[in-house]
């Protein structure tokens, strides 16, 4: 309902009260949502009933065990605003860098210098750290916290950093301006629960559970969107698998298959997925092409003496690459990077890094197989948008 008087609310609750249970009012600015269970077979009478009255906007019978994250729970794809200028789940390709934890002023504000460059429009970075053992680093705690959010204020970026438990939401909530759920707290419900209480509705990244399937996943963004806040991000980061190749095995079928099932923004963290920094660019170039809105990248300015996940972190010029490949693969699968200047890599291949190693001749040729010509070619094809398709005449009327 839009806009709804008391009554008029008060009407359509006595209507379905009759042949069913309110479980949940959600009120999310100017419309509120009104969540039924019927009784046997009463579903049809409710949504014949209701559905003519002038101030219902939309009424559907759903069957899924997620309700408020379903697709068809509202017309439009939800686009999450970050600040005045950047949104999550629209057409540009939203790309999120940083260390995966906050080692020092000076480690963070370097790393933060790198990525900003090569087109980054978030930073990302750990300050409390769930970790499998408990005498491993745990993170820098709130120190961590206010480091990034110093680093992301000088620099203009705005920061993304894990809550871990409940009590941290105060201070999350002043300093950070997405706040990530992580894998370990996927499942977490009283947590999910006081997300959704926000007051200032402030973004929540919300990553996949190991094991979780997409119905949990998809039930888990509801416990947040039922208590008010409507800015969900859901993060897919891979789950495990028998594969020893990767860290986490993370299925790109999942993300056509969740723009077909929810309405909320997918972005892709290929760092946790592939483990080994040398699988991430692969991963992040078909995370876009598969239609993912973003993408979690860790980024590390010497992986060797990184405090945590050191061998999946990208060295800065790498990450620049990277980032010069998406923008060339971007305009052919109808998204915008941000606007960068990068000095473009001189590889036989232009899309080298998406690959483990450069495509070699085939038996008997003496040249690249993409030579000079035809690697400017492609790139000019790649970086121009395609043109608006005309409408074509009823054949009737000509």
């Amino acid at each position: 309902m839009k806009h709804p008087a008391k009554d008029e609310q008060q009407q359509v609750e006595e209507l379905v009260m009759k042949v069913g249970e309110i479980i949940h009012r959600v009120v999310d600015g100017e419309q509120t949502s009104i969540i039924v269970i019927p009784d046997p077979g009463r579903d049809q009478w409710i949504c014949d009933t209701v559905r003519p009255l002038e101030f219902i906007s939309h009424v559907e019978a759903i069957d899924t065990s997620y309700v408020l994250s379903a697709r068809h729970s509202q017309k439009e794809r939800t686009v999450v605003s970050i600040t005045k200028d950047l949104h999550i789940g629209a057409r540009e390709f939203v790309v999120m860098a940083g260390p995966c934890t906050v080692e020092s002023k000076e480690q963070t504000y370097h790393i933060a210098q790198s990525v900003k460059k090569a087109g980054a429009l978030v930073l990302r970075g750990g300050a409390f750290k769930p970790r499998t053992s408990p005498f491993t680093f745990q993170g820098l705690g709130q120190r961590g916290l206010e480091i990034l959010a110093q680093t992301g204020q000088k620099l203009g970026l705005p920061i993304i950093c894990e809550m871990t438990c409940q009590s941290q939401l105060p201070l999350f909530d002043k300093h950070a301006d997405i706040i990530q759920v992580g894998m370990r707290n996927a499942l977490n419900y009283p947590l999910l629960k006081t997300c959704g209480k926000l007051e200032s509705k402030k973004p929540i990244l919300l990553k996949g559970g190991i094991g979780a399937t997409i119905d949990e996943f998809l039930a888990a963004a509801d416990y947040i969107l039922c208590e008010g806040n409507p800015n969900v991000i859901l993060c897919l980061r891979g789950t495990i698998g028998f594969s020893q190749e990767s860290r986490s095995a993370i299925n790109v079928a999942d993300i056509p298959a969740l723009r077909r099932r929810t309405h909320l923004p997918i972005v892709v963290d290929p760092s946790h997925a592939a483990g080994r920094w040398g699988l991430v660019p692969a991963i992040s170039a078909a995370a876009l092409v598969a239609g993912a809105d973003g993408l979690l990248v860790e980024v590390h300015h010497n992986p060797l003496t990184a405090l945590v996940d050191g061998p999946q972190a990208l060295l800065p010029e790498r990450f620049e690459r990277l980032m010069f490949r998406l923008a060339a693969i971007a305009p052919a699968v109808g998204r915008t990077l941000a606007p960068v200047e990068i000095t473009r890599p001189d590889d036989a291949h232009p899309l080298h890094d998406l690959c483990l190693e450069d495509p070699g001749p085939a038996p008997g040729e003496k040249r690249p197989i993409i030579d000079d010509e035809e690697r400017r070619a492609l790139l000019s094809f790649l970086s121009t948008p395609p043109e608006p398709k005309k409408e074509q005449k009823n054949q009737r009327d000509k």
